[in-house]
């Protein structure tokens, strides 16, 4: 028995969350060799988001899984959670 905390949960969000987006990459890859350039474009479109959310999943959980035995760590997660999310706000705001 260690001392460390469980983190299952954000282990799985991440692998799970990648592993989905590099399949629905593959598939829209193929997709396209055959010329079916609407569908591929919708999931690769869907595979680039569940990749970019996937981070923030993580740090949500992080926090939910750290919260008790570790609150410092679970803080930080959630003010690096918030950072990302004021850098997508402001990227947002600030197209030309």
């Amino acid at each position: 028995m260690t001392d460390r905390p469980q983190v299952a949960w954000t282990a799985r969000i991440l692998t799970a969350g990648t592993a989905l987006s590099a399949l629905l990459l593959g598939v829209a890859f193929v997709l396209s060799v055959f010329d079916l350039d609407g569908q591929a474009t919708l999931l690769s479109t869907i595979a680039v988001t569940i990749l970019l959310a996937t981070p923030a999943a993580g740090l949500l959980s992080t926090f939910v899984e750290l919260r008790r035995a570790q609150p410092t760590a679970a803080v930080i997660a959630l003010a690096v959670l918030a950072l990302l999310f004021a850098a997508t706000l402001v990227a947002l705001l600030t197209r030309a």
